[in-house]
């Protein structure tokens, strides 16, 4: 009995140090802190770039801040195949300037989660810049970034040592992805799959809780 308390002690162990397990420890501390989750649409991925649409989903998925908004650049087709937003659509919508403060004030003093948060911070700074707005505030956030912690958990699919949001979300078996959905949905499946890898570990150190709590006994 001893020896297969210690042989499933050790197998825990191991799980717990795997590259998943530990990942899922990261997304445990990174819930606890009760962050906003961020999650964009925009007119392409060049230097001229803006954001089209925008979702800030707080800890208990509740929807604080979410709006699509008019670019002052066209939108690039291969976008526009992506996500499904044209100019068209998004005629009488806010521009980024009418929407900063608000977006500002909802996410002031809070740790925030991107999947790929170099990517989405600088679209965000080219849409401050489009319209002459300082992003000062956008670097004294406290960002952490999904896409890094997600292709540690369940590895690359690309030689860049990354991992696209589609890969990682099926990776971590989050039900109903795609990244032509809204981009709140984005912010729901962002928090599933970090939820998902957190839970891998918290189920981990209950069975060695247990178990520990039978050794002592």
């Amino acid at each position: 009995m001893q020896v297969d308390t210690a042989s499933t002690l050790f197998s825990l162990e191991r799980e717990l140090a795997s590259d998943l397990g530990r990942a899922g420890m990261v997304a445990n501390n990174w819930l606890n802190c009760a962050p906003v989750y961020i999650s964009t649409k925009s007119t392409g991925s060049g230097k001229f770039a803006q954001i089209i649409e925008i979702a800030v989903l707080d800890a208990d998925q509740s929807v604080l801040f979410h709006s699509q908004l008019l670019p002052s650049v066209c939108i690039d087709s291969e976008a526009e195949l992506s996500h499904g937003l044209n100019l068209s659509a998004l005629q009488g919508r806010p521009r980024w300037s009418q929407v900063i403060e608000k977006l500002k004030a909802v996410i002031a003093k809070r740790n925030v989660i991107m999947f790929d948060a170099i990517y989405q911070t600088r679209l965000l700074k080219q849409s401050c810049l489009a319209f002459n707005l300082s992003f000062d505030w956008l670097d004294e956030l406290s960002i952490n970034c999904a896409m890094y912690l997600a292709a540690n958990a369940y590895g690359t699919d690309n030689r860049y040592g990354t991992v696209s949001i589609q890969y990682a979300m099926q990776r971590a078996k989050v039900k109903g992805y795609t990244d032509a959905g809204p981009a709140v949905a984005g912010c729901y499946a962002l928090i599933q799959m970090l939820q998902l890898t957190a839970g891998y570990s918290l189920e981990i150190k209950q069975r060695l809780d247990l178990i520990g709590y039978k050794i002592s006994a």
